[in-house]
């Protein structure tokens, strides 16, 4: 696990200072890799490459290439089916120089050329030129684990692991991407490829580009499933799910430092434990949360470690004060606004897991593959049955107005600043130059994709591209500032798939029929987890392996507490930096509707809504305070 900066030029040699631009690059995001540090230039490329050690401690660093130096590759993660692939290719003929993983992609390109990347099972960001045939592949895990980003300037194309790194490319001055800000006013991250900076892109989750110095071609080499399969019984699906889970862990657990879990006490990353102490029994684990009245879940992660016989787990309290003071610093290494909450909470536990370990087991993607955000999952009966003549009239199921369509009501329902919101906060100006019709049409597509699934199936999906792979961004960011390498067993490819094809009852089931009748009745808001069952098929994986105590409670999440803080110190400390004369976001916002928001004696007790509002301007202006626009 690693990061990478580079360069490429076709059409011209690159000159001393593109190659000084790469240096200072990988320095400047050392964090990724403080291991070892390697340059390899040429006259129209200069790759930088930042090792964190993981396994063959010893190898020599990347980047790696053919004897005759015309195929060269850079990789930032982990091919968790590495010796299967090295196995094949020995016996081809090829020869490997070192016994780490991702040596594989450079013979794996050589033999099988782009039919590679759908082989590769693991958490992957690879930057390959192919001098051959004068290309540069830039290619991104199926689900986006990694990240991978590319700025193209004029006749140069860049290519990095970190935004940070982009910001060291002599005479170049980035711009704010006010499209990027719209986007995460509503959805807390910039979606699609889009980012804060005009000109840098991401490349998409299973999407490989190439460039061959006068276009960007894009492509999809994999993406989630959208066909459900015939329903094969609960009973084959448990034991399929069993295995498939043991098999992620088995390959996962596979390194040359010391490995560690995060515990929170509830269903997944207790269940991801009751596997990974079958392969070390001793595993270190840690949690963070709140001193605050329900924002920390050390109990239930003491009950869980207690029944898996696992020593009791490292504990850290993150006071109000402390969450404030790192709040600049988080925002640094992530080079954006934050996008969720514990964001720097997840920080703060990283470097103080370092002392201990190098890889950290994460149970991400569980509740979007099973269905754990229940008011979410549940949501489109809310859309259903308000089309019915009789029932939509008799109930406002939505809780604001009749949708006319699935994507207004998903709209409505996954954003935290409503249209007329950002209309209330934001200069007319601002508004008046800019729009958010990327993000529109990106989520349109999305919808497009699942026009054959019901609202309630196409969920899933929509979830997994646009809340997951946000989640997946603060996990990489956090840990890697840490110079930690996380790892996330449930987003294993096969589990993925076998997720995604899986019958929606299995994930979200009703407790009975009298339940699934007074549904009728009621909003997705009063039926979750009252009257249906979420992340169902994990809980009968998890009946034999983890005390119901576990099983059975209520998702919580890792929340933290802003609608109280609000109306504390946090609530000065954002006040008095939004409306300071030197605030960068009075551009933007109308201060005058975020003083008065911020003063207000009653916050949204709804998931501390509020409070996340003020906490979303409050990165904002932190983040262009380190920018130069």
């Amino acid at each position: 696990m690693c990061g990478f900066f580079g360069v490429v030029n076709f059409k011209n040699k690159l000159t001393p200072e593109d190659k000084i631009d790469i240096k200072k690059g990988i320095v400047s995001t050392s964090y990724r890799g403080p291991d070892d540090q390697k340059i390899l230039s040429g006259d129209n490329f200069c790759f930088g490459f930042n090792r964190l050690s993981i396994i063959d401690l010893k190898a020599e660093n990347q980047p790696y290439h053919t004897d005759d130096k015309s195929v060269i590759m850079m990789c930032n993660g982990e091919i968790y089916n590495y010796q299967e692939l090295k196995n094949i290719l020995s016996s081809k003929g090829y020869k490997f120089k070192t016994k780490t993983d991702v040596e594989v992609i450079l013979h794996g390109y050589i033999e099988w050329g782009d039919t590679l990347w759908n082989k590769l099972n693991g958490i992957f960001s690879i930057v390959l030129l192919d001098k051959r045939i004068k290309k540069l592949f830039l290619i991104r895990d199926h689900v986006g684990v990694k990240p991978l980003h590319y700025f193209v300037k004029g006749e140069k194309i860049y290519f990095g692991s970190d935004y940070n790194s982009f910001l060291t490319i002599h005479n170049h001055n980035h711009e704010l991407n006010n499209s990027a800000l719209m986007s995460y006013l509503s959805f807390r991250n910039v979606i699609g490829k889009q980012t804060f900076y005009k000109g840098i892109f991401d490349i998409l989750p299973g999407t490989k580009v190439s460039y061959e110095g006068n276009k960007i071609k894009e492509n999809q080499y994999w993406d989630i499933p959208t066909e459900i399969q015939p329903d094969q019984g609960i009973d084959f699906y448990i034991n399929e799910l069993d295995n498939l889970i043991n098999d992620s862990v088995k390959k996962q657990m596979v390194s040359d430092v010391s490995l560690g879990a995060f515990i929170s006490g509830g269903l997944d990353s207790s269940l991801l434990l009751s596997y990974i102490k079958d392969y070390k029994p001793n595993i270190k684990t840690y949690i963070t949360g709140f001193d605050e009245h329900g924002y920390n879940e050390f109990d239930y992660a003491d009950i869980a470690a207690n029944y898996l016989n696992l020593d009791k787990p490292n504990k850290l309290i993150i006071k109000p004060s402390e969450y404030i003071d790192s709040l600049e610093k988080t925002i640094k290494y992530k080079g954006e606004p934050i996008s969720v909450p514990n964001e720097n909470a997840i920080l703060k536990m990283s470097k103080y897991m370092k002392k201990d370990i190098s890889v950290v087991m994460s149970g991400e993607g569980a509740d979007e593959l099973f269905a754990g955000y229940g008011r979410i999952f549940r949501s489109p009966h809310d859309f259903y049955m308000s089309k019915k003549p009789l029932m939509g009239k008799l109930i406002n199921y939505s809780g604001q107005k009749n949708f006319s369509n699935p994507i207004d009501h998903f709209l409505s329902r996954y954003s935290w600043f409503t249209s007329s919101e950002k209309k209330q906060f934001l200069k007319k100006d601002f508004i008046n130059n800019t729009n958010d019709e990327y993000s529109l049409e990106y989520i349109q597509s999305l919808f497009n994709k699942i026009s054959h699934l019901s609202y309630y199936d196409g969920m899933y999906y929509l979830l997994g591209k646009l809340h997951l792979t946000n989640l997946l961004n603060r996990l990489d960011r956090m840990t890697m500032a840490s110079s930690i390498e996380a790892r996330v067993p449930f987003l294993d490819v096969n589990i993925v798939e076998f997720a995604s094809k899986l019958p929606s009852k299995y994930k979200l089931k009703w407790k009975n029929k009298i339940s699934k009748f007074a549904s009728k009745f009621l909003s997705s808001e009063i039926i979750s987890e009252k009257f249906d069952i979420p992340k169902y098929i994990l809980k009968r994986v998890a009946k034999n392996r983890l005390p119901d105590s576990i099983i059975n409670r209520k998702k919580v999440g890792f929340p933290v507490p802003l609608n109280s803080w609000a109306s504390k110190k946090f609530g000065e400390y954002a006040y008095d930096i939004l409306s300071s004369t030197k605030s960068k976001s009075k551009e933007i916002f109308n201060i005058s509707i975020v003083e008065k928001f911020i003063k207000k004696n009653n916050y949204d007790a709804k998931e501390d809504l509020d409070g996340k509002k003020i906490w979303m301007l409050v990165n904002i202006e932190l983040w262009l305070q380190n920018q130069k626009f």
